[in-house]
């Protein structure tokens, strides 16, 4: 066993520990948020664009027409881009029922989540601009409250938790478990007010900042217009970007249905990785990656009895305890302490997937969704 690739391994192993406990730091500084009484009048636009979601839209949208805001002040922008399937008829059919949805159709050769994000803000008139995904299940409190977080705070960014639901099987629970760290790492970073991540099927930011770098956000990647988004931001100077952390700020997003799309899914997040110009964004990811490679490379070699056991052992150990305490956190919170038993198999599978994604997304073509 050669010594420096021990050093290296452990030294990789003990940064990586340094980060997690950062925003596990991040996550005790960030407290609930209890908002008053006082109902907003914040005009609001919700942007979703969609492809192909012919099984999602009317869900969302009576989800959506059920919020507890005033409908005179909240508008709904529905943009398709490029669906084969009959998502326009059902945007259509929405459009007429509902006076506050209306319906952009991306008919010219732009395409992507990013061009349907410009699209949509051309017809928006909302002070506070909400992204969601089609796939996405709000609760009925949902703009209220992030109206409410937008005006109590001041915020030019707000940032809101998602999680995987309904998680039934192991498959399932695994990936609820997965993206439950990416949310608490999320809120961590965040706490310690250095922001790396978002969640796409919850967001809130300022209209007039929105609007100045939506045209701006890097369109060679299909995924990204969460990240790209808040890396936009962080340029701006002082800008307030917050975690609103609420339980009827909660929005939940579908697990994926398989495994070759749960990868191909994990593989369009890896993509957009080569766009990072924040310094502590490129450091994050770098080492999240880093230091699963570190595992799974000491498994493969102790496969081959180039290393022993107790190596891979000692390094999936480290990664378990660090990243244990903001786990139970977010467990908690998310009301969800039954995902417990499941820690050590999504320990065992995440550094396979996680370095098998990142090299994969950074050697092919990825696409937007189906379509």
């Amino acid at each position: 066993m050669s010594l420096p690739l021990v050093i290296q391994a452990l030294v990789i192993l003990l940064i990586y520990s340094i980060l997690v406990l950062g925003f596990f730091t991040g996550w005790l500084r960030t407290k609930r948020y209890h908002p008053g009484r006082k109902i907003p009048v914040t005009r609001i636009s919700i942007l979703i664009p969609c492809r192909n979601e012919v099984g999602n839209i009317r869900q969302l949208a009576v989800l959506l027409n059920s919020q507890l805001y005033p409908k005179e002040i909240l508008e709904i922008i529905w943009i398709n881009d490029h669906s084969t399937d009959a998502t326009v008829e059902i945007l259509e059919e929405l459009t007429r029922r509902y006076a506050n949805m209306h319906f952009i159709n991306l008919l010219d050769r732009a395409e992507g989540k990013k061009a349907a994000l410009k699209a949509g803000m051309k017809l928006a008139t909302g002070e506070l601009i909400l992204l969601t995904d089609a796939d996405s299940r709000p609760p009925e409190r949902w703009v209220l409250t992030m109206a409410k977080f937008f005006n109590d705070t001041g915020s030019d960014l707000i940032l809101g938790p998602v999680v995987i639901d309904p998680a039934l099987s192991p498959f399932e629970k695994i990936q609820k478990l997965e993206y439950l760290s990416l949310v608490a790492s999320s809120i961590g970073a965040a706490g310690i007010g250095r922001p790396v991540m978002a969640q796409g099927p919850n967001i809130g930011v300022r209209a007039t900042d929105y609007r100045s770098i939506v045209h701006d956000l890097d369109d060679r990647f299909v995924s990204g217009d969460d990240v790209f988004l808040l890396q936009a931001m962080k340029k701006l100077s002082g800008k307030k970007i917050r975690y609103v952390l609420n339980p009827d700020a909660i929005v939940r997003s579908k697990p994926a249905g398989s495994l070759s799309g749960f990868l191909r899914q994990r593989e369009r997040w890896a993509s957009k990785a080569s766009g990072y110009k924040d310094a502590f964004m490129i450091l994050t990811t770098l080492l999240v990656f880093m230091a699963n490679l570190e595992i799974l490379a000491s498994f493969i070699l102790a496969l081959f009895g180039m290393v022993p056991i107790y190596f891979f052992a000692i390094l999936l150990l480290i990664k378990i305890i660090t990243d244990f305490p903001i786990l139970i956190a977010a467990m908690k919170f998310f009301d969800c302490a039954n995902l417990i038993i499941w820690l050590i198999p999504a320990q065992l599978l995440y550094p396979v997937y996680v370095t098998v994604a990142g090299i994969l997304s950074q050697s092919r073509r990825v696409r937007w969704r189906r379509g």
